[in-house]
């Protein structure tokens, strides 16, 4: 019966997951293509204006966590408002009522990041909240991802299944997102009790605050290899329809098709993961996602124009891979911030949740940045054949940057002392 009643409230819990996923990979992935192509915004200007949103929404994360550990609001209305933030700027920026220029796409993608961050910080420390075992954390950080991911997968096959003369891509995946998301947070806010949460002063003490961050050594390790392994997973994200069009030859129908099975090959992969991580400690686990991820994804340097068949293979193998290095990290964070609020007693799960997000943004601001600014260096044009030089550029920036940047992660992470022995000893001391 309690083990019925942990399913349940990870269900109810993960419900919004799914609904926030479905336009992640259209905005990362197809709004840069669609603004260029069909509303004619040099790749340049794309690439600043998406720069320029994520830097200035770098700033809310910090904020936000600050926010949510000091208790000003309840989270699950700081997740209710971050919610209509997210669904009004989707709707704009999908489907907008007028031709959209430059200031359009910079106001309502920075809303949307905005949005976003009210949602995610408060949904992650409520997450941490929520359960305390060491494996069981796990598993809510598998089962929130395992919706993440049927998200993103549900957002690459409905195109697949609906004709676009009737309903445009953007707008079927708008108005689903708003529909799940309506009814996903709904059951989330009538269902899933809120843990009362102690208040702790220090958490305004700015200088007390980073110093206790920088001593806390087992926070550090995480946040390098989580920053280096964003830069790797956002590098192909962003150049994924570039490089499927211009380097494979391939056409959209061939981009949808490959993103299905990438995450239908992760959803398979999850549970394989969360069964390694009973036998091995965490970091482990994650390491050798890693390690896999990166020596599956080294044969693109053999695909050529036309290869999509091969393609397809390397993608399942790489989107087996992904579930390990989405459902452990989140969980080894939750162990850190155990191991945080014992040796230094504050509660900053949203301020360490809110890093890993403050990271993530940083990294695609970058990589958003310095793609971009290449591609108009390189003169590329959607409009003309591109160049040889283009073509090694996508190739090393799709592939060659984030196979180096994940084994570099997993070497970070290889040595982790903080596993399930150390942790149980943590959480005997905090909870008895």
């Amino acid at each position: 019966m309690e083990k019925n009643n942990f399913i349940i409230r990870n269900l109810l819990y993960c419900l919004p997951a799914f609904a926030f996923a479905i336009p992640t990979f259209p905005v990362m992935i197809l709004l840069p293509a669609l603004y260029s192509e069909k509303y004619n915004i040099d790749i340049a200007s794309i690439g600043i204006i998406l720069f320029t949103a994520r830097f200035l929404d770098v700033v809310s994360d910090p904020l936000l966590g600050w926010i949510n550990d000091k208790n000003l609001f309840r989270r699950k209305n700081l997740i209710i408002f971050g919610s209509l933030i997210c669904g009004f700027s989707l709707h704009q920026l999908f489907s907008p009522t007028i031709v959209p220029d430059k200031i359009h796409l910079f106001i309502w993608i920075s809303l949307l990041y905005l949005g976003w961050t009210i949602f995610q910080i408060p949904y992650l420390s409520l997450g941490y909240d929520l359960e305390k075992d060491y494996r069981g954390r796990t598993k809510i950080s598998a089962s929130r991802e395992f919706f993440i991911l049927l998200g993103l997968m549900t957002s690459v096959s409905l195109p697949l299944f609906f004709n676009k003369e009737i309903i445009s891509t953007e707008s079927l995946l708008v108005k689903l997102a708003l529909f799940s998301g309506f009814f996903g947070l709904l059951f989330f806010y009538i269902f899933i009790n809120e843990p009362r949460r102690k208040k702790y002063s220090e958490v305004l003490k700015v200088q007390k605050l980073s110093s206790e961050l920088r001593k806390n050594l087992y926070f550090m390790k995480i946040l390098i290899a989580w920053f280096f392994n964003s830069l790797a997973n956002i590098f192909p994200m962003i150049l994924f329809v570039f490089f499927i069009t211009y380097f494979l030859g391939g056409t959209e129908s061939d981009q949808e098709i490959i993103l299905f099975y990438y995450f239908i090959s992760a959803i398979f992969g999850m549970p394989f993961w969360v069964f390694l991580s009973k036998f091995f400690e965490k970091n482990r686990v994650w390491y050798f996602s890693l390690i896999s991820s990166a020596i599956f994804f080294s044969s693109v340097f053999f695909l050529q124009n036309g290869d999509i068949q091969y393609f397809i293979i390397i993608s399942c193998l790489t989107g087996f891979c992904l579930g390990g290095d989405l459902a452990i990290p989140p969980s080894i964070l939750s162990d850190i911030t155990d191991y945080h609020r014992l040796k230094f007693k504050s509660d900053i799960s949203g301020i360490l949740f809110s890093s890993l997000t403050f990271l993530n943004k940083i990294a695609f601001a970058f990589a958003s940045l310095f793609v971009f600014l290449s591609l108009g260096l390189l003169d590329f044009d959607s409009k003309v054949a591109i160049s040889i030089k283009i073509k090694y550029f996508l190739l090393i920036s799709y592939a060659g940057i984030p196979i180096l940047l994940k084994f570099f992660s997993a070497y970070i992470i290889k040595n982790f002392s903080l596993g399930e022995k150390m942790h149980g000893e943590i959480t005997k001391k905090l909870y008895n």
